[in-house]
């Protein structure tokens, strides 16, 4: 057992709490049996310190390591991925700190804790989550100064401030390192990124999916257009395409890739840029009708027939790309026999009024047009726009359209193309999100998922597939001023923002979005092709490797050269001090009898090589040195506030401290005992 006061009870007690501190927003993730072992470890190296026990054995610890593996393999049926390797490292790190023994062993747990902090990025890249690891550092960093003191306790602010000026004459660094060092196109990491449910679109629509979404006020993606943004009714922005009756929902057909879409473009181009929140899906949204794939993607999306954008893997992380739309567009081409059995497809088993009516209208109405009319009037007429449906049952788009006459955007669209394939003419869900909001600081539009929505594609040989709306014929006020205007404010935090009449939360709710989208922009969302912006920004040109490493070099420099020269400034005026300045005085004079101070050696050390090798002078430089450390070091130092009659009786030994200095006369020491 370590026996020199570094293990003592305060620092064990700092270092449990830092390193609980840095496990907390992990403890939702892992099982409970592993919170309950690290809890356990945690009380144990506590209780050892608080009565002077010994660390447990070699042979239990190796038991205790073997059996947890094995229960966290059972757990997760693998011992690689993130969700394992970060457990696995939690629970190592406890039963590390139980089996402390020696310095190097709290030396090793500390930089695991600083390693286990990062991993919290693994989960969530926010601005709370930053702060928080900020947080995290700041205390380790707090506990290692804490046990570096040997025989005396740090006091709180004798841990807290200096940890505080490291971690701040580490950021120009920090700032340089980040900015240019090269970008990779992937994670530092290579751990396979285990699944993770987020709220978002789904590649099933079934009654009641999209409106249970429209509860959540999550940003899906922000948007900033190059110039005027759009009209609201203007604004779809596409998803999964369903084209395949399942049940009592809809889902995507398989359809191939294609590298480029071919439509003919009625409106002049709409240029922008989209900052997508992770979702852990495949697409990747774009205004209908997108031009071309963005440049930043080109080898990881592609274009499908049905005019989606797909990634070519799950967006985990923040995606952000430059787009092109047209508005304006007219598909091209024709639909071949089998795409137009798939789109005229559908469960002949369910919905039998709901089939038997759109075979009516079409014999009513043998111009597909005029049947679309027709369901215009329909809808507009008879059926309520609201997010609170009824239930339905099994059939469940014939007691939508005959029975309750009351749906959310997925009964309509599901309904209108249902009626449309019964009545021969191709049709399918598109699925996506329609209008968004404008903050009036960024001037970025924020799509959340409460503007989640689903219309339809229809088939007409002149037009190719035309985008129509059946919620426009329901609800226009949905269209045009979003899903507020329709229905009333969405959701608690909405209602109370409805209910400030001096816009204090709205503007509030803006400011915050604002900051957010800066920190997702120049922090999360930081790639090769901003960091290239940026260095062309101040007049680099053609910037490849050999131009990021001398840019990296300079940067490098210049910050060490800043902190360096902090540090230079501030030693100086260390050195100013009075009893500094004496003190070094006083070494120049036993230098030149030939006793000569280390660099690594402090006042105390100097002393006791001193009186082990010089005796004859060490009794007369005795007084001085334990004077210099009571005024530098001591309890009553000059840096330590005072009163009145304090700081008087400090001054008063002070000028005692430099006359003794100024009248000592270094004698050579008998002897030839080294220096």
């Amino acid at each position: 057992m370590l026996n020199n006061g570094i293990l003592t009870l305060a620092n064990i007690t700092w270092l449990l709490a830092a390193m609980s501190f840095v496990i907390a927003p992990h403890v939702t993730r892992l099982p409970i049996w592993v919170t309950a072992c690290c809890v356990v470890a945690g009380a144990w190296r506590f209780w050892i310190a608080r009565n002077g026990m010994r660390a447990p054995s070699w042979w239990l610890m190796s038991l205790l390591a073997v059996g947890i593996t094995a229960g966290i393999y059972v757990e997760y049926r693998r011992l690689f991925g993130r969700e394992v390797g970060v457990t696995l490292l939690i629970v190592m790190l406890c039963l590390k700190i139980l089996e402390m023994k020696m310095k190097r062993d709290v030396i090793i747990v500390i930089f695991l804790g600083f390693f286990l902090a990062l991993t919290n990025f693994l989960y969530s890249q926010t601005i709370f989550m930053g702060a928080y690891v900020f947080g995290c550092v700041w205390i380790f960093m707090a506990t290692l100064i804490g046990f570096q003191r040997i025989n005396t306790e740090a006091t709180l602010k004798e841990r807290l401030v200096p940890s505080g000026w490291l971690i701040l004459q580490a950021i120009p660094m920090m700032l340089v390192l980040f900015f240019l060092f090269p970008r990779l196109s992937g994670p530092l990491w290579s751990m396979p990124q285990d699944d993770q449910a987020r709220s978002g679109l789904s590649d099933r629509m079934s009654p009641g999916d999209i409106s249970k979404l429209s509860l959540s006020d999550a940003v899906a993606f922000r948007v900033e257009f190059e110039a005027a943004v759009p009209d609201s009714k203007d604004l779809y922005w596409r998803g999964p395409v369903l084209g395949q009756q399942s049940g009592r929902g809809w889902t995507p057909y398989a359809v191939e890739e294609r590298s480029q879409l071919d439509f003919d473009k009625k409106s002049p181009p709409t240029k922008y840029r989209v900052t997508l929140q992770p979702h852990n899906k495949l697409w990747l949204f774009a205004l209908d009708l997108p031009a071309s794939l963005p440049p930043s993607l080109q080898n990881n999306a592609t274009f499908l027939a049905d005019f989606q954008m797909r990634s070519r893997g799950p967006v985990t992380q923040l995606q952000a790309y430059e787009m092109t739309s047209y508005i304006g567009y007219r598909t091209r081409g024709e639909l071949s026999v089998n795409d137009r059995r798939a789109y005229l497809n559908y469960n002949n088993r369910l919905n039998p009024r709901t089939i038997a009516y759109g075979q009516k209208l079409a014999i009513e109405n043998p111009d597909p047009k005029a049947l679309v009319e027709k369901l215009f009037t329909l809808y507009n007429s008879q059926f309520t726009y609201t997010l609170e449906p009824p239930l339905l049952g099994e059939n469940s788009m014939d007691e939508f359209l005959f029975d309750t006459k009351q749906g959310f955007c997925e009964h309509y669209a599901g309904s209108f193309v249902l009626i449309l394939r019964a009545a021969g003419i191709p049709a399918r869900v598109v699925t996506g999100y329609q209008g968004g909001d404008i903050n009036p600081i960024t001037r970025q539009l924020i799509v959340r998922q409460s503007d989640a929505h689903a219309w339809t594609e229809v088939w007409f040989d002149d037009l190719g597939w035309l985008r129509v709306d059946p919620t426009s014929f329901v609800s226009p006020l949905r269209i045009n001023r979003g899903l507020s205007a329709a229905v009333g404010p969405v959701g608690a935090f909405n209602t109370l923002m409805d209910a400030d009449k001096l816009g204090i939360l709205r503007q509030m709710r803006y400011s915050w979005d604002a900051v957010n989208s800066q920190w997702n922009q120049w922090v999360v969302g930081f790639n090769a092709d901003q960091q290239k912006s940026l260095l062309e920004n101040f007049g680099m040109r053609d910037v490849d490797w050999r131009t990021m490493g001398i840019a990296l070099i300079f940067g490098v420099m210049l910050a060490g050269g800043i902190v360096g020269t902090f540090l230079f400034l501030r030693a100086y005026q260390t050195r100013r001090e009075p009893v500094v300045a004496a003190y070094n005085r006083l070494c120049i004079k036993l230098v030149k009898a030939g006793m000569t101070r280390a660099q690594h050696e402090g006042p105390l050390d100097f002393f006791t090589r001193i009186e082990s090798c010089y005796p004859h002078v060490a009794a007369e430089v005795q007084p001085l040195f334990e004077n210099y450390i009571a005024l530098r070091y001591g309890a009553a130092s000059l840096a330590t506030p005072a009163n009145a009659e304090h700081r008087t009786l400090l001054r008063k030994k002070l000028r005692q401290f430099l006359s003794a200095v100024r009248r000592f006369k270094a004698r050579a020491p008998n002897g030839s005992a080294p220096s």
